[in-house]
């Protein structure tokens, strides 16, 4: 038998194969105005689009380094004093701030003045004077290094379903809850700045590390006197006592276990159920109302600014007694605020709102309520306007753990903040997340005036989880208990990483407040309700795939639609992204663990101004993916290159185009390695053929006998006509 024709199919065949699918023309009009970006026919663009970004234009606040004395709101006649220390007739509590640090000589001239610092705050170039006459406010304001005479606030203290209902546990309404990731908070230590905490509740027992009384560093408080002369350790070894309720209840919210006095386990976990407490007083048995135990209300402000140093202080402090795994201060929970002196609140630049920018930077992320004032709020206070904290506004649960039927809890404080005057209309965006602070459960401390009286040497080791309370402040240690999942699932984020992982991947609620500044922060609820599973998860994968430390908090990428196209077919995947802090480079997205490729954007764009967001598009074919879920990954680039948080989507491929790919061993062959493949095999299949008679060369043979061989071989036709279809799709 001739070998002709076997061989000239097999020819036939090997050249074809690696446009093998190509052969068809799709009959799919409505992708006219669309093509192929890649050769398996996955990514897709639309005319009209390019792989070009738009320019954008950097913020110029980034740039500008004016010092905040010269643009703060809380001294508008730039005479470095506090506006409402001029408008006060008498004394006051009175505050100094340096542009240095603060040495001997600046206190050899305040005593040369006859006045004695009450306490130096290292953190902020700060001294507290106490009480003083308003009338030498000008020549406070003149002595060297002093940019700011600065007046005392007021300290005011902001009171189951809320853990499930921020997703840390699960439930019937959310199957996966932070603590199915394997996180419960060990090894993270929570500072509680409160009015003590009552550590010998059931709930609360083994969970002390350290802890730090500050309401006897200014000793006037009763409780202080009768121990001697208010003298506390200051080595972390002293263990205060919560008479007043308010500490207890909150320490319980951020990282209770359940268990009561009876050793069963009910369902009022906190948060972080595994986290361990730094117990930091500031509060008197009191509360926090007007004067309280204090012979001065001075003394209160002083007493919080003390604590919040020393914690700043011992941020990496190796605990006597406390394992040596376990040291230092992770995370800073505030329940409470400083009153704004001034109308309009503060704009931050306060020395209260700084000391926690401080203790951010420093590595502590602090947790803050945001107030509880109401809709009609002037503004926030002091401690809730902290430019770069964590301030939390309060949701009303209904005493349900479905999310869907919360709505801002009628007293929480809404934002913005008062205007810093940087330019920066961002660092205003207050509150930054909510969480449920209505109806909640309180783990019940040992109340001097109750009862169980710790005065007398009771304690709350046979209490349990006593009355509802509502407010801000059970609010934020619910935060600051999902806070320390994340730290335990990635003990090497920064505050700031953390702080945008809760912002991104909180639940949105409202409509825009701002749209031009932010197109997701809403007064009410600021950029959501805090999810403990999503953030948690958030903080695995940054884990996972060695981001942590690398992330721009400032480059924003999101995702704003997917869904299948039902003209094209295509699943359109599309978003928004800027820089808050300068500009992005590129837009890209991968599939699985696949190289990462550019996002098209509309090529029309014009030069973008700052804060101005721009749209980005992928078009992908599902018949071109494998078949199954998944999962689309995006990111955006700063100009160095460095990326944002990662978002993702998912898709389901159908692998219907998958099988008419090149596949095999000519998948894997570029174009001139096949090609020397198919010349072995040709000279191999000829040197087997060469005992066949050669082929009869007649140059006279005519169009019409071609015609009748081929009509007499059929098989020879459809290769041919094969030949012809190929090159008529090539346009030959």
């Amino acid at each position: 038998m001739s070998m002709r024709r076997p061989i000239a199919l097999l020819l036939f065949a090997l050249l074809m194969g690696p446009v093998t699918g190509s052969l068809t023309v799709s009959n799919d009009t409505e992708r006219s105005s669309w093509d192929s970006v890649d050769s398996e026919g996955i990514q897709w663009i639309q005319s009209g689009h390019t792989f070009d970004i738009p320019q954008q234009t950097s913020p110029n606040w980034v740039e500008d380094n004016t010092p905040w004395w010269e643009r703060t709101s809380l001294d508008l006649d730039r005479n470095e004093i506090h506006d409402s220390i001029e408008s006060r007739i008498g004394v006051t509590g009175t505050a100094l701030v340096y542009q240095t640090d603060v040495t001997d000589v600046h206190l050899a001239a305040l005593s040369n003045l006859g006045l004695n610092d009450v306490d130096v705050l290292e953190s902020v170039n700060g001294v507290l004077l106490g009480q003083v006459n308003t009338t030498l406010a000008p020549t406070l304001a003149a002595l060297d290094d002093v940019v700011m005479v600065e007046e005392y606030g007021n300290v005011v203290f902001y009171g189951d379903v809320q853990t499930p209902a921020v997703k840390a546990s699960n439930s019937s309404f959310y199957p996966m809850g932070a603590w199915d990731l394997g996180v419960s908070g060990a090894g993270v230590n929570i500072a509680m700045v409160d009015t003590g905490v009552d550590n010998e509740h059931p709930g609360l027992s083994e969970k002390f590390v350290a802890g730090y009384d500050a309401v006897c560093y200014t000793p006037s408080d009763p409780i202080c006197i009768a121990a001697g002369g208010g003298f506390r350790e200051t080595d972390g070894t002293f263990d205060p006592d919560d008479g007043n309720q308010h500490g207890t209840a909150c320490m319980g919210m951020a990282a209770a276990t359940g268990i009561d006095a009876s050793g069963a386990q009910t369902e009022f976990y906190g948060s972080a159920p595994d986290a361990a407490l730094v117990d930091v007083r500031i509060g008197t048995d009191a509360g926090a109302g007007p004067f309280e135990n204090y012979v001065l209300e001075q003394e209160f402000y002083e007493s919080a600014m003390n604590g919040i140093q020393w914690i700043i202080d011992n941020k990496d402090t190796e605990w006597q007694g406390a394992d040596g795994e376990n040291y230092g201060i992770d995370i800073l929970s505030l329940s409470w605020g400083i009153t704004s002196h001034e109308g309009g609140g503060s704009d931050g630049n306060d020395m209260h709102s700084q000391i926690l920018n401080e203790a951010m930077e420093a590595g502590i992320i602090v947790s803050v309520a945001a107030g509880n004032d109401g809709p009609s709020n002037d503004g926030l206070s002091g401690m809730g306007s902290s430019d770069l904290s964590l301030t939390v506004g309060a949701t009303d649960d209904r005493n349900t753990v479905d999310r869907q039927d919360d709505t801002i809890a009628d007293y929480s404080s809404r934002g913005p903040r008062r205007d810093n005057g940087d330019g920066n209309p961002l660092n205003e965006l207050k509150p930054e997340i909510t969480a449920p602070g209505t109806n909640i459960i309180q783990a019940e401390g040992c109340v001097t005036s109750g009862l169980c009286n710790n005065f007398l040497g009771d304690d709350a080791s046979n209490n349990g989880y006593t009355g509802r309370g509502s407010g801000t402040s059970y609010a934020t240690p619910a935060v600051s208990g999902i806070l320390a999942l994340m730290i335990e699932a990635n003990p090497d984020l920064s505050p700031a990483e953390m702080k945008e992982i809760i912002k991104l991947t909180a639940e949105r609620r409202g409509e825009p407040t701002q749209p031009d500044v932010d197109p997701f922060w809403n007064r009410d609820f600021g950029w959501g309700m805090a999810d403990a599973y999503e953030a948690t998860k958030m903080a695995l994968m940054l884990k996972e795939q060695n981001l942590t430390g690398s992330i721009d908090v400032y480059a924003q990428v999101h995702v704003t639609n997917s869904s299948i196209n039902a003209s094209n077919g295509l699943h359109i995947i599309e978003g928004m992204a800027w820089s808050q802090a300068g500009t992005i480079s590129a837009v890209e997205y991968r599939i699985g663990d696949g190289e990462w490729k550019s996002a098209a954007f509309d090529e029309t764009s014009s030069q973008l101004a700052a804060l101005e967001r721009f749209t980005w598009i992928v078009a992908l074919d599902l018949d071109a993916l494998a078949e199954g879920n998944q999962t689309v990954e995006f990111r955006a680039l700063n100009e160095q290159a460095v990326q944002s948080l990662p978002v993702s989507v998912s898709v389901m491929g159908t692998g219907k185009g998958v099988s008419n790919q090149a596949s095999g061993l000519f998948a894997a062959l570029p174009t001139s390695g096949y090609f020397i493949l198919l010349s072995i095999i040709v000279i191999v299949l000829l040197w087997n053929s060469r005992t066949d008679a050669p082929l009869g060369i007649s140059t006279k043979e005519s169009n019409a006998s071609i015609d009748a061989a081929i009509a007499e071989d059929t098989e020879m036709a459809e290769v041919i006509d094969g030949v012809l279809v190929a090159e008529i799709g090539d346009g030959k």
